[in-house]
């Protein structure tokens, strides 16, 4: 770049120097070459700073699109690990739904059971209580007919026997 600069000074130099005739058509070539110099010049001093700041500009650019689609990838990759995991406690809820409803089922099973069982032993002890009831009512029938048969009201006759019996048991 230095050496085309240089270049265009010398050459410059040269226009400068030769003189003489219409400055006319002379003056537009030299305002023409001044004007590429000054463009050369130009473009020399703000080339290199546009181009880093345009080069800068477009990777910062790309860098933001870069990490944008890997939030983009990540947001993705957070979804289906969280459809996963829905999936999975819908799964485990069922599960844990029908083993609450399977022993809900055995506790009533065992519950009935239960009752029954103490349904059984409330009727057995309930008919050894008659029983015991009839056996002590009898004897005490005995005993009262034994009784007024020993103080000799009645006779000792079957008759009279089994009429006191009926009295007493009716």
């Amino acid at each position: 770049m230095v050496k085309l600069a240089t270049l265009l000074l010398f050459s410059s130099l040269t226009l400068l120097a030769s003189g003489g005739g219409e400055g006319v058509e002379k003056d537009i070539i030299e305002r023409a070459f001044n004007f590429f110099v000054f463009a050369g010049i130009l473009y020399y001093l703000i080339a290199k700073p546009i181009r880093n700041f345009l080069s800068d500009r477009t990777n910062s650019i790309e860098n933001e699109f870069k990490r944008n689609e890997k939030r983009l990838e990540d947001s993705k990759a957070q979804l289906e690990k969280a459809q996963e995991e829905l999936i999975e406690a819908k799964r485990k809820a069922g599960m844990i739904v029908t083993d609450a409803k399977r022993e809900a089922q055995l506790s009533v099973e065992k519950i009935e059971a239960s009752l029954q069982n103490d349904l059984a032993i409330l009727e057995k002890q309930n008919s050894e209580l008659t029983e015991l009831e009839e056996r002590k009512m009898v004897q005490n029938v005995v005993d009262e007919v034994l009784k007024e048969v020993m103080k000799g009201e009645l006779g000792l006759d079957s008759e009279s026997l089994s009429k006191t019996l009926q009295k007493k048991v009716s």
